[in-house]
C-alpha cells in the first residue's frame, strides 16, 4: 500500500490544539457568490492530456477514464452516483464509494458554493504492467479546478500518484483496486476488511469534519472579526510576506536546484516551507536548544543531521514537521518568532498552517486570502492556490509568523 505522505500522526492532540485559540499580501477584491448563481455545464468529460509511453490497451484506460470522470464529476457538481458497476469487489467498490462522498459532504456542508466552474485533469502513465486477465497501470495526476466561491482563481495540485488493478473478467473490464494518493482515500484503506469498518470510519470522520467545521464558523472567526492580531511576543526583524509567497508561487511545483530535493524521502513540504520563511527574512538559527538550519554544500547530497552551534549539516526542524512545530514553539531569544496555535482566520499570505487527521503532519504556506477565505502553495502534494477548506483533514493549526531576532 503506498505510503500517503502527510501520515496520519495524533488527532486527539491536533484536535485540542484547534480548541485553544491563539491570540497580505493585498489581493484584489473578488465577489463571492450568493444566493442565487448560475448552473455550470457538466462536461461530458474532463479528461485533458494523457501521456503514455507504455501503451496501455485502450479498454484498460477506458476504465480508467471513465472513473476518473466519476470522480471529478462528484467533485464539480458535489453530487454522488452509484459507480459501483465498475469494481470487481464490493471492498473495494466500497472504499471508492465513501472516500467520494465524505469530499462531497464536507464541501457542501459549507454555507458558499463550493461547486466548481471549471475543471480537467490531465494523467501520466508511469508504470505499466500485465499478467494474463490482470492489468496495472500507475499514473501521475495533475488537476487545475476553479470553484465557484473562488471564481476567477485556478486552483491546482499535480503529481497525484493512482494505482490501479483492473481485471477482464467474462469479457468486460473491471477495478480490483485502487491506491490513490490523497488524504481521505488513503484514510479507508488503513481502515480495515470489513464494509462495517469502512462505514464506522466515514462515520467518525464525518463527525470530526463537522465539529471542526461548526467551531471554525461559531468560534474561530468570530473572535477574529474586525479585530487586529496581537501577540505578547516582541521581535527585531520584521518578515517580508511578499517575498515569502513570490518564492511560494514560484517553487510550488519545481525544486529550487540549490537545495536537496526530500520529495521521495518522506516529502518536501516542510523543506520548501522552511525555504520560503528563508527567503521572507527568517535567518537561519544555529544556537541554543532550538535550533533551524540546513546549510548545502552539494544539493546532491542530503545535509546530515547537525545540533551543534556550527554552521553545518542540518537539523530536524527544517524538514520534519513536528520538529517545525516544536521549534517554532519553543525558540526564544535567537531566530524565528512566531505563536502556534494561533486563530486560523487571523491568517495572512507568508504564514503556515498544518494539517493532518492525528496531529500534525502535513505544512502549507498561504498564498493568498481572498474574502475571508484561505489558499495555499505545498510541495509534495504540489499545489497552487488551494483552498484551506477543499482539504478533509480533521486538524488545521495557524503558525503566525510575526518576525525574527
Amino acid at each position: 500500500m503506498i505510503l500517503i505522505l502527510t501520515a496520519l500522526l495524533g488527532l486527539t492532540l491536533l484536535g485540542a490544539l484547534l480548541r485553544q485559540p491563539g491570540e497580505e499580501k493585498p489581493t484584489d477584491p473578488i465577489e463571492e457568490q450568493s444566493g442565487e448563481t448560475e448552473t455550470a455545464t457538466i462536461p461530458a468529460s474532463f479528461k485533458g492530456q494523457i501521456k503514455d509511453e507504455f501503451s496501455v490497451p485502450a479498454e484498460v484506460m477506458d476504465v480508467i477514464v471513465k472513473y476518473m470522470d466519476a470522480y471529478y464529476r462528484a467533485l464539480f457538481t458535489l453530487e454522488t452516483e452509484d459507480i459501483s458497476s465498475m469494481f470487481d469487489n464490493e471492498r473495494m467498490a466500497r472504499i471508492s464509494d465513501r472516500a467520494i462522498a465524505l469530499v462531497v459532504e464536507s464541501h457542501k456542508a459549507y454555507d458558499f458554493d463550493f461547486t466548481m466552474k471549471k475543471a480537467h485533469y490531465d494523467l501520466k502513465v508511469t508504470s505499466y504492467e500485465n499478467s494474463g486477465d490482470e492489468y496495472t497501470v500507475e499514473l501521475l495526476e495533475d488537476d487545475s479546478m476553479n470553484f465557484a466561491f473562488l471564481e476567477g482563481i485556478e486552483s491546482k495540485t499535480y503529481d497525484v500518484e493512482n494505482r490501479f488493478v483492473i481485471v477482464k473478467r467474462d469479457g468486460s473490464y473491471k477495478i480490483r483496486d485502487l491506491e490513490k494518493v490523497q488524504g481521505y482515500y488513503m484514510t479507508f484503506y488503513d481502515a480495515g476488511d470489513t464494509i462495517e469498518k469502512i462505514d464506522e470510519t466515514f462515520d467518525y470522520f464525518s463527525r470530526e469534519l463537522k465539529d471542526m467545521r461548526t467551531y471554525n464558523s461559531e468560534v474561530l472567526k468570530p473572535r477574529a472579526a474586525g479585530k487586529p492580531y496581537l501577540s505578547e511576543k516582541s521581535f527585531k526583524k520584521t518578515y517580508n510576506r511578499e517575498k515569502a509567497v513570490a518564492y511560494a508561487d514560484r517553487y510550488h511545483h519545481e525544486r529550487n536546484p540549490l537545495w536537496y530535493n526530500f520529495t521521495d524521502e518522506g516529502g518536501n513540504c516542510q523543506n520548501y516551507a522552511s525555504q520560503c520563511l528563508l527567503e521572507g527574512g527568517i535567518e537561519m538559527d544555529l544556537y541554543g536548544e532550538e535550533q533551524w538550519k540546513c546549510y548545502v554544500e552539494d544539493p546532491d547530497y542530503e545535509p546530515e543531521i547537525n545540533e551543534e552551534e556550527t554552521a553545518y549539516g542540518r537539523t530536524r526542524s527544517w524538514v520534519n514537521v513536528g520538529y517545525f512545530y516544536n521549534y517554532a514553539k519553543w525558540n526564544e531569544d535567537r531566530g524565528l518568532v512566531a505563536d502556534v496555535k494561533a486563530n486560523l482566520y487571523y491568517a495572512e499570505p507568508g504564514d503556515i498552517i498544518l494539517v493532518g487527521n492525528e496531529g500534525p503532519a502535513h505544512t502549507v504556506i498561504v498564498s493568498r486570502v481572498v474574502n475571508g477565505h484561505i489558499l495555499v502553495d505545498s510541495n509534495s502534494i504540489d499545489m497552487k492556490d488551494y483552498p484551506i477548506e477543499a482539504y478533509t483533514y480533521t486538524g488545521v493549526m495557524l503558525i503566525k509568523i510575526l518576525g525574527s531576532n
